[in-house]
Formats: C-alpha cells, sequence, structure tokens
C-alpha cells in the first residue's frame, strides 16, 4: 500500500504565517473551534516548502500483523514531493508533476505512474500528500471536534479533528488528525479506509527550508528496469 503522510509535531519554530496566530493562541489559551482550524488551514496554502523525518503503521482489521515505515520526507509547493524511505527496506518516491516515481534499490527497479492517473486512483492520498491543501479536506468533509484536553505545561491545548466524506461513496473514510493550539497543524494522524488503518507522524519539522528544484526530479538510474504503471516496460 502507498503510504499517506500527514505533518506531526512541530519541533521547530512555527510556519511563519501561522506564528501570529499561535500567539494569539498562547495568549488566551482558547478553546479550539472549527473556525481557528480553518483559519490555521488556510494559511498553510502559503507554505513554500516542508522537510521533515516520518513514521507509519498499517495495520489490517482483524490482523495483529502492524507494518511499520520510517525514513525521511520532502515537499515544494506546488504538489512536489520526495520520500526517502529507510525501513524496512530503501525505496525513494519522487512527485515531480507530471509524474509519480517510485524506485526499490534492492531489486533496481523503476515504476512510473502519470501524475493525473495516479490522482484519480487515489484522490485522498492525492489529498493529504499536498499539506498546503488541507483546507480543502474542511470543504469535502463533515468535521467535528472530537476531543480536548486541558492545556499542557506549555499553555497549548492537543485535541482530535474527525473529518468523514460530506458525499457516500466506494472510497469513504475517517480521518483523526491530533492537533495542538500552538499552531494548529496537525500533530498525528489516523487514516480508516477499507479495513486498513493508518497511523502516521512526522518528526523533526522544518518548515519553508530551502529545497533545490533537482530534489523533485528524478532519473532512473543506470540499469534500471523501468515500467509504467500499466506493467509495460519502458
Amino acid at each position: 500500500m502507498r503510504p499517506l503522510f500527514l505533518a506531526a509535531a512541530a519541533c521547530l519554530a512555527p510556519l511563519a504565517p501561522l506564528a501570529p496566530l499561535a500567539a494569539a493562541a498562547a495568549a488566551t489559551s482558547p478553546l479550539p473551534s472549527l473556525p481557528l482550524v480553518r483559519e490555521h488551514f488556510e494559511a498553510l496554502e502559503s507554505l513554500r516548502s516542508l522537510s521533515a523525518d516520518f513514521r507509519q503503521a498499517v495495520r489490517l482489521d482483524g490482523s495483529q500483523t502492524i507494518r511499520r515505515t520510517s525514513g525521511h520526507l520532502e515537499f515544494r509547493s506546488p504538489g512536489l514531493l520526495r520520500l526517502e524511505t529507510v525501513s524496512p527496506e530503501a525505496q525513494t518516491t519522487v512527485i515531480d508533476g507530471s509524474s509519480l516515481w517510485v524506485y526499490r534499490p534492492s531489486t533496481n527497479q523503476v515504476v512510473r505512474t502519470p501524475l493525473l492517473a495516479w490522482r484519480k486512483s487515489q484522490p485522498l492520498a492525492g489529498s493529504l500528500l499536498d499539506v498546503s491543501r488541507y483546507a480543502e479536506l474542511l470543504k469535502s468533509c463533515r468535521a467535528r471536534i472530537v476531543s480536548v484536553g486541558k492545556p499542557g505545561p506549555d499553555g497549548y491545548r492537543r485535541f482530535f479533528l474527525e473529518l468523514v466524506p460530506k458525499a457516500d461513496s466506494s472510497g469513504a473514510f475517517t480521518l483523526t488528525l491530533r492537533l495542538s493550539t500552538r499552531d494548529f497543524f496537525p500533530a498525528e494522524a489516523e487514516l480508516r479506509s477499507g479495513g486498513v488503518t493508518i497511523r502516521s507522524r512526522l518528526l523533526n519539522i522544518k518548515y519553508n527550508p530551502p529545497l533545490p528544484a533537482g530534489r523533485f526530479r528524478f532519473v532512473p538510474p543506470p540499469g534500471a528496469d523501468v515500467f509504467d504503471a500499466s506493467g509495460s516496460r519502458r
């Protein structure tokens, strides 16, 4: 299953456009509300880039087996992504604006999927991987705040936001985001869809780091077998 990554604890300085809002939250320690969440998610539209380490756990309903992955991701607006998975095995995934590339060094094989075709087959994944488009989830989903904690030692509250699609479809899901009034950026996420539960977390987040455009171009290594998503060899 192709991973879905969501952002987590803001361990470093808050995203610049969010800083004034976060400062206000600290001063008043407010109860979170959907308008506040929407305001901060809309501020993410100005996010230029992001880098972070990721951890993810995937479990099928009825199974005790958990598949864990970890690595590093880099995001650059608009919609460019690079994932370097290091565990349980090395894998590179790149979204370059027109194609999705997946490279497995262990087999020296590359699979290329046209980006439009991938987004049609994985509409939710496309929305979640582009962290500057979280506000769109609030438009397409029914949202409710399901749990609010007391202010912690840092003065901020942790809470959970639940999202489910407004329209019934075969792609039904429940997405639960863990947020903080520090910056309203998802600290952790749990996605339940089709009998699968995916828990994701980002660590060591850096907002708007300088990321060269070349990081989001993929050139198959020499001698690698390159396949289209249909399975045909190029």
